[in-house]
């Protein structure tokens, strides 16, 4: 099976951990299959413009070409438009920036199936390809692409339904997406849910949390807090703080570490200096997949209230590793997070309730305990990515042979 990929988000040095479960999903993928090539295109920025805000020469510092644990990724540039409601726009002009790149890599590797890596505008351009070249498509829809992108206004919507309608599949995150994208959809959409799943070997307790507060530099009589995520307001991250001011008048015994992209930090640090707990929160930006299974064997609670989600890694990374987690009962969070057999999850937005929702699990040796025991269970038997690939290669194979089987049809 030879099989293109068509992805914005993949890991990079510019964003080591870009995307990185859907990345380890396709480098399982990689010794099953024949040929896998993802093409990951990068916002073009002329080079003269650099010297005038610095940040945007990160798109310069991965290569044009690499190889990666089998994979042939190709980064090329193209013209983007910032904001969701450009996304359209978006879509239309990577079709015309990557065309002949994409035709090119379709004719000399004689491709089989293309994949696109979030309906909008991955999607689009992956399914207006198949159609060039009639080869099988499918798609997957990812969380912001359903929910809010493909609503923002009537050229995104119109596009995001014939992502949908014209997949040969399109694979769904959680049960929750599912559902939402089957609503958007004014014709029949040949889905499922499934779940990529995460390494749960890289996140399983291999060391005592003493040995692993050691190695941070944490100190054993301390009691952590984490969160997991950009530092952005949907992501809930007013409500951990506030949770956390609270907790903190309990015991000098309480911090909180913050892992993530420093988007709204500015926000955070007021709170916490008008607190007078700035001392006791450790921001530590963007880390690589080994450091944050480091923090999760070293904490007590991961607490992730987002106001929306599919289904989120973090959280099952946090399952997997035994860390407790309080969530909110969002999304397809629902599907993994059972209140009280694999954690706590409580309605987004309500800081009293998540504050003792936090104090319960860490104080309740027993729930803690019965929670963190069937949580690992769960991920180890439904969600490790090295067993869902072969799940993946039976769907692949099934659009295959059904646009064998189309092709044969209208030959005849």
């Amino acid at each position: 099976m030879r099989i293109l990929v068509i992805s914005q988000m993949f890991p990079c040095k510019r964003h080591p951990t870009s995307a990185i479960f859907f990345a380890n999903l396709m480098y399982e993928l990689a010794p099953k299959v024949e040929q896998i090539i993802v093409v990951t295109p990068r916002v073009y920025i002329p080079k003269c413009l650099i010297k005038y805000k610095e940040s945007w020469s990160k798109w310069y510092m991965d290569s044009m070409v690499s190889h990666e644990n089998g994979i042939l990724i190709i980064r090329p540039y193209v013209l983007s438009l910032t904001g969701g409601k450009m996304a359209g726009l978006n879509a239309l002009l990577m079709q015309i920036c990557l065309y002949p790149l994409l035709k090119r890599i379709i004719q000399e590797n004689r491709i089989e199936i293309i994949l696109g890596y979030n309906m909008i505008p991955e999607g689009i351009v992956a399914v207006n390809l198949s159609r060039m070249f009639k080869l099988p498509v499918g798609c997957w829809i990812i969380g912001s692409d359903i929910h809010s992108i493909a609503i923002i206004n009537r050229l995104n919507l119109f596009l995001t339904r014939k992502s949908l309608e014209s997949s040969d599949m399109v694979f769904s995150e959680s049960k929750d997406l599912e559902r939402t994208a089957l609503k958007l959809s004014n014709k029949g959409v040949k889905i499922k849910t499934f779940y990529k799943g995460i390494k749960a070997s890289e996140f399983i307790k291999r060391a005592e949390s003493k040995s692993a507060l050691a190695e941070l530099g944490l100190n054993n009589d301390k009691k952590y807090l984490l969160f997991v995520g950009r530092l952005i307001r949907t992501k809930g991250i007013l409500e951990v703080v506030k949770s956390f001011i609270k907790i903190a008048k309990y015991s000098t015994q309480y911090e909180l570490i913050m892992i993530g992209e420093k988007i709204e930090i500015n926000t955070i640090l007021s709170m916490l200096r008008d607190s007078m707990l700035l001392d006791r929160v450790h921001f530590k930006g963007i880390l690589s997949y080994e450091e944050v299974a480091k923090y999760m064997r070293a904490c007590d609670v991961l607490v992730f209230p987002s106001w929306s989600e599919g289904l989120p890694n973090v959280v099952m990374e946090a399952m997997a590793s035994g860390l407790p987690v309080v969530t909110s009962d969002v999304g397809g969070i629902t599907e993994i997070v059972h209140n009280g057999i694999t954690g706590i999850a409580v309605p987004p937005k309500q800081v009293s309730i998540l504050t003792k929702a936090i104090l319960r699990m860490i104080n309740d040796e027993n729930l803690k305990r019965n929670c963190t025991k069937n949580a690992m269970k769960l991920i180890s038997n439904e969600f490790d990515v090295s067993k869902n690939v072969n799940k993946l290669i039976m769907y692949l194979q099934s659009i295959k042979n059904e646009k064998k089987i189309d092709k044969k049809s209208t030959a005849s």
